[in-house]
């Protein structure tokens, strides 16, 4: 049975290998199509008519009456018409397989054409494949991306594969290198899918990346638009990247000109009138697209210094961006407990800055104070006024957005969170835990501080994602390094026992939100 079966496959192997040699052959052919590029491809009727009911139409409904005639396809070249007659005739595509993302998406395109689904999903596991299998570089995602907005319904259809190509783009900062090869349709379809909502609380979050947003539009338009060379070279000592940016809102103090003096050309040089007449070639495009970037979330240091002297956001925007940063973004007076945001352990006590235990269970509680944007200092103090039993732990919880509902308290500490980060004391000494390791999850740190009255000052830094405490005034090294991206609360675990009350004092940082 094996032999049997091994010279069945052999059989149908040169099978397929006959019927390739009567491709496009003009020995075995009786019909004609002449293609969008010009060029003709031979054909068996036959063949055709059993393999596709389209072509099977209008080969016998007379439209082809004699041998050799031709049939005219303006909306299909040549490479693509052998790509559909190799599958036809063999049922397989080797020597005229799309090797690039232009040719699939019209293979697909054709194939729908003419009620070919098999050869559709054919032609999509090769996209599939070539999208969430294959690492992609930064360069050929733009260029993917762009070749699969040309095809609008076949994208819409697929949406699973233009969402990947817009997570690989906007996973790092784009530059000119990967703008260059978005086109308009392209760079508007990863605007608008990344572009970030509102959140549920009302407040806009002041975020760095919409700042990267605002200049990736920038150089998208000094790239498409301007006729100059190299015209990206010219605007970008005018953009900070995100190094300088937050180099230049760690130090507010800093004069814009400070971080980039070297390399921002001055005013009546050469190389600034060339930057004057850029924006006026680019200023059209700018606006058409500024709608796509919430001015709100943009830290009024990098409106003032680095955007409002480029003069390309209307005056009106850029006015009302100010005013909110003025008058309508919420201040932060005091540190407060949130309500509802801690297990059935815990009560909040007065003014709602001071939490105590009033059960025997463990949980932990967070505060009312979100720190959401990547950059500023935070600092706050908790202030232990009634030893807690068992253990104490202060530091911090993060999510992944403020819509992201509450914790789920069940019953666990802070530091048995996937998410929590703390200082803990307890009978084995002060600790901190490392978050996600395995087999060490402690590591001894500064001093013993469960004790009434004791101050603990976390320090939480965002321009380095790194976190240090103080006790007592006494400041000890960073606890941890790299901390991932998202939004942090204050939080505590007071133990299992009843007794345990804290106190929480903003220090600073705070007023920035």
């Amino acid at each position: 049975m094996e032999k049997a079966g091994q010279a069945q496959a052999q059989a149908t192997a040169d099978l397929v290998a006959d019927q390739r040699k009567m491709l496009n052959n003009l020995e075995f052919s009786d019909v004609v199509f002449l293609c969008g590029d010009g060029l003709k491809v031979h054909a068996c009727r036959i063949v055709l008519c059993a393999r596709s009911p389209v072509l099977k139409s209008m080969l016998m409904n007379g439209m082809v009456e004699s041998r050799l005639s031709e049939i005219s396809l303006p909306e299909i070249d040549s490479p693509v018409l052998l790509s559909i007659f190799e599958f036809l005739y063999t049922g397989t595509m080797v020597e005229h397989a799309p090797v690039s993302w232009r040719k699939a998406f019209e293979v697909i395109s054709a194939a729908r054409f003419f009620l070919l689904q098999k050869l559709e999903e054919i032609v999509w596991e090769f996209l599939v494949d070539g999208t969430f299998d294959t690492p992609i570089d930064m360069t050929v995602a733009a260029s993917n991306l762009s070749v699969a907005m040309d095809f609008p319904s076949i994208s819409d259809s697929m949406e699973a594969i233009p969402l990947e190509l817009v997570r690989i783009l906007s996973s790092k900062c784009l530059e000119p290198v990967h703008l260059r090869n978005l086109s308009g349709k392209a760079f508007q379809f990863f605007l608008s899918k990344t572009k970030k909502e509102v959140e549920e609380t009302g407040s806009p979050i002041l975020s760095l990346g919409e700042y990267l947003r605002f200049r990736q539009i920038i150089l998208w338009c000094t790239c498409h638009v301007s006729e100059e060379e190299e015209a990206e070279e010219i605007v970008r000592p005018y953009l900070p990247d995100a190094k300088k940016a937050l180099h230049l809102l760690k130090d507010q103090n800093m004069e814009f000109a400070s971080p980039i003096q070297d390399a921002c050309p001055e005013e009546g040089s050469s190389q600034y009138e060339q930057f004057s007449l850029l924006k006026s070639e680019i200023a059209s495009s700018v606006a058409s697209l500024i709608s796509m970037v919430d001015l709100r979330r943009i830290h009024p240091e990098l409106l003032i210094k680095v955007i409002e002297p480029l003069e390309l956001i209307p005056c009106v925007n850029f006015m009302d961006a100010l005013r909110f940063h003025a008058l309508q973004r919420p201040r932060v007076a005091k540190g407060t407990w949130e309500e509802g945001a801690h297990a059935s352990f815990y009560r909040i006590g007065r003014d709602r800055s001071v939490i105590e235990k009033c059960d025997f269970g463990t949980g932990f509680a967070r505060a009312s104070n979100a720190i959401c944007q990547p950059y500023g200092i935070y600092e706050w103090d908790i202030v232990i006024e009634e030893l807690c039993y068992q253990f104490c732990e202060v530091g911090i919880y993060k999510v992944s957005s403020l819509s992201s509902g509450k914790p789920n308290f069940n019953g666990a500490s802070l530091t048995q969170q996937s998410t929590g980060w703390a200082l803990r004391m307890d009978d084995r000494g002060t600790l901190i835990n490392q978050c996600n390791v395995l087999g060490f999850p402690w590591m001894s740190y500064g001093k013993k501080f469960g004790y009434a009255d004791a101050r603990v000052r976390v320090s939480l830094d965002m321009f380095e994602r790194s976190c240090s405490y103080s006790i007592d005034r006494q400041k000890f090294g960073v606890a941890w390094n790299s901390l991932p991206e998202g939004i942090y609360y204050p939080a505590v675990s007071l133990g299992s026992g009843t007794l345990g009350r804290v106190r929480i004092e903003l220090v600073s940082g705070f007023d920035l939100l």
